[in-house]
């Protein structure tokens, strides 16, 4: 009896301890499932993450291709609206020329943003630089207009790159067009004036010059097709030439984002017709085909017969608020006054050069981007207005034909942000100016034909007024059209 009692009492002793020992396991098991399953879902989670910042477009895109270029944007941004405001009271502290002011902006918010590129792109370049080595990534190419990289790699890099928690997208490496229509043999309206083209007398261009405000002091910059830098309305107004001498030096003022060449070339004939809306007119008074012919002018070429790809977009961007020379020195001091734009995209948001037209401003470069014509995947109608141009933050203009009435082709407003846009027209109805071959055009039609007469305009107000700020130059263009 004793001993079955005995006996029990072991059992229930063993049985107690093994439900001791089991109640301690249990937890501990219970958390290590636990923290499998948060482990399994942070994984599924990083990689919906990683999923969602590549671009459907541009995995699409590897099917054909081993190898594909794609372009990376960073989530952090810096602040230079801030920056630039902060460098303008320590120049007025300092009781800075208005030139010195605005030398001192530019030198701030460049400062800011190559440091906010290098602090944020390390781990990322860093990477890439690796799968170079490994055969799986080439030509990188780091940003700081905005704050984004391309390169060229395969797909499974594309897709590692989403997982850096820095990144904010990885976009394919999309093109823009120049939209443009010549009419062939058109008949160009004649001016009042003799020598001076209708366009430039609509927008009274020759009273301004009466006035001795004709641009000079001032330089105006096109990012197109390229130009013929020596053509007789525009050579004398190169800042590359210097007349007094014969001399050429296309240092700080001639970038080719497509192929390198280091002189200044138009295979499009586009941006040589653009540029002469700007500034073009002939040594004795002929061919007055410019709106601003006092001011001078620097190109870069981004686009060839296929277009202007984001890639060297933003290259060309880059090179606008810091002009470099062939070994690729940047001086911010030779930065232009004004940008001409005579491209875009589709409607709609695209938010890719958003923080180029922010930095430019920021920069005190007005930001000036034609409207976009109709084409066949945007037949126009209400909000087609085409991106950069409906960026709150850019300049837009449309076209007027000789009636002043809207061109058909003109895209119209409300952009995706609500405002009205174009911000304003001009004249872009066969409009004649300068083409490659010394000779000159007209029948040329398009919102791009518009848009460097405004830049023309704007290259005045900073000679009447070197400090004008961006905002200001708007207003009074709004106020006065």
């Amino acid at each position: 009896m004793e001993l079955r009692k005995r006996r029990r009492m072991r059992l229930f002793s063993i049985a107690a301890t093994f439900l001791m020992v089991f109640s301690l396991m249990t937890p501990a098991m219970a958390a290590s499932t636990d923290m499998n399953k948060k482990l399994h879902h942070s994984l599924r989670d990083s990689n919906e993450i990683a999923k969602e910042k590549v671009s459907h477009r541009l995995l699409d895109s590897f099917k054909d291709e081993n190898m594909v270029t794609f372009l990376i944007k960073f989530k952090e941004q810096a602040d230079t609206e801030q920056v630039a405001a902060a460098a303008k009271q320590q120049a007025d502290a300092a009781n800075l020329s208005g030139k010195q002011s605005v030398m001192m902006t530019r030198s701030a918010v460049v400062s800011e943003l190559r440091l906010t590129s290098l602090e944020s792109q390390q781990n990322v370049k860093q990477y890439l630089e690796q799968q170079v080595q490994a055969g799986k990534a080439k030509d990188i190419t780091s940003y700081y207009i905005v704050n984004g990289m391309a390169v060229t790699a395969t797909k499974e890099v594309a897709e590692a790159i989403g997982t850096f928690a820095e990144v904010e997208k990885v976009l394919p490496n999309e093109t823009r067009q120049l939209n443009t229509t010549v009419v062939e043999d058109a008949v160009s309206p004649k001016s009042q004036l003799a020598n001076v083209e209708w366009n430039i007398e609509r927008v009274n261009a020759p009273q301004a010059w009466d006035m001795g405000i004709d641009g000079s002091g001032t330089v105006v910059a096109s990012i197109d097709s390229g130009v013929q830098w020596d053509h007789p309305a525009l050579k004398e107004k190169y800042r590359g030439y210097n007349a007094a001498t014969g001399e050429v030096n296309h240092d700080f003022n001639w970038f080719d984002a497509t192929a390198g060449r280091t002189t200044p070339y138009d295979d499009n004939g586009h941006g040589t017709h653009v540029t002469g809306t700007m500034v073009g007119s002939e040594p004795n008074g002929n061919n007055q085909i410019g709106v601003a012919p006092g001011a001078k002018w620097i190109a870069v070429k981004a686009f060839t017969a296929a277009g202007g790809s984001d890639r060297d977009l933003l290259a060309a961007a880059q090179w606008i608020l810091a002009p470099t020379d062939a070994n690729g020195n940047a001086r911010v001091d030779l930065a232009p006054d004004v940008v001409n734009n005579s491209w875009g995209g589709g409607a709609g948001l695209d938010e890719w050069y958003r923080d180029v037209v922010r930095n430019w401003r920021a920069a005190e470069i007005f930001p000036e981007f034609s409207a976009g014509n109709t084409t066949l995947t945007n037949p126009g109608g209400p909000g087609s207005v085409a991106a950069p141009a409906n960026y709150p933050e850019s300049f837009a203009t449309g076209a007027t034909d000789i009636n002043n009435k809207v061109g058909s082709f003109s895209l119209r407003g409300p952009s995706p942000y609500d405002q009205i846009k174009p911000d304003i027209s001009a004249p872009g109805v066969n409009i004649r100016s300068s083409v490659p071959g010394n000779g000159y055009e007209g029948g040329w039609n398009g919102t791009s034909m518009a848009g460097p007469a405004v830049s023309g305009v704007a290259a005045m107000l900073r000679q009447v007024n070197a400090t004008i700020s961006v905002e200001e130059m708007e207003e009074v263009l709004l106020n006065t059209a």
